[in-house]
Order: structure tokens, then C-alpha cells, then sequence
């Protein structure tokens, strides 16, 4: 199976590992297992245990494949994953509250932080001259944001 990767450690494929694979909607989720990982042509491969075949692997086409919080390898000293910005509150260097990241969004330009303020959706760029600092012991993220960005999204 062809799969994009979203974590950049290839660690996270290693042979053996357990993750469920996962079709919302259409079919069941299916917990499985890592026979191999190897990239090819830029492009990163997979074997899952039990899907065996073509057909099989085509009928997982659009999945996720998920793996278990204590399976995950920890970041490195001061990274992150960006799934751990969801749930965190978003203020300003001045202390505005701008509300919660609700996603993270890659629609290739740039990562964007989507934060919802009382049902109204704002996008804030995941740019170092942006985010001043980010605490996720206290699920807080600073941000400095230039005039005009703030009531872009009205």
C-alpha cells in the first residue's frame, strides 16, 4: 500500500508495530499490524498483516491508518505533534483571547491553525514570526499578529 505520511519519523512504520487502519463509513476499523515499511521513488510503502493482495489493499483506498498514543514515538526536545494544538487556546501577545484550535489545516500554501471563538471561525498562519510561544502543559499558544490579520476572517 502507498500511504502519505504525516509524521516525519520513519520510526513510526517500523515493522511490528500495531495501528488500525480505518475507512470512516464505509467498512469496519481493522486493528493490524507493520510487516514492512521502505520508501520508493519519494513515495513511502507499506505492508499491513492480512491485507495480502491488490484488490484487498484497493479496497482501503482514502484510509487512515492510526497508532495508539503510547505507541507513538516522542517527539524531539521542543517539537511537537500538531495534533497536540487541538484543544488549545489561542491569545494574543496583549492577551486577547482569540478562542480554541478546533484543526490544523495543510491545504499546501502553509499550515494554518483553525480556531473557533464562539462559533466564528479564524485562520492563523503556523509561522514562526506568528507564534510567540507555545505551552502545551497549559494548552495555551501565544501568537503576535500583524495589523489587519486579526478581522481578516469577518
Amino acid at each position: 500500500m502507498r500511504v502519505e505520511q504525516l509524521l516525519e519519523d520513519d520510526r513510526t512504520f517500523e515493522p511490528g508495530r500495531r495501528v488500525k487502519i480505518i475507512l470512516v463509513g464505509k467498512r469496519p476499523e481493522r486493528e493490524t499490524e507493520i510487516e514492512y515499511f521502505r520508501r520508493q521513488h519519494g513515495r513511502c510503502i507499506i505492508k499491513l498483516s492480512g491485507i495480502d493482495s491488490i484488490s484487498d489493499a484497493e479496497s482501503w483506498i482514502g484510509a487512515e491508518l492510526r497508532i495508539s498514543l503510547n505507541e507513538l514515538e516522542p517527539p524531539p526536545e521542543g517539537s511537537f505533534y500538531t495534533f497536540q494544538l487541538k484543544g488549545c487556546r489561542v491569545y494574543s501577545t496583549d492577551g486577547e483571547d482569540f478562542g480554541t484550535v478546533t484543526d490544523v489545516l495543510d491545504p499546501g500554501g502553509g499550515t494554518l491553525l483553525k480556531v473557533d471563538r464562539d462559533g466564528e471561525e479564524m485562520l492563523i498562519p503556523f509561522a514562526n514570526s506568528y507564534l510567540k510561544k507555545i505551552d502545551l502543559d497549559r494548552r495555551r499558544i501565544e501568537v503576535d499578529l500583524p495589523e489587519g490579520l486579526r478581522d481578516l476572517n469577518k
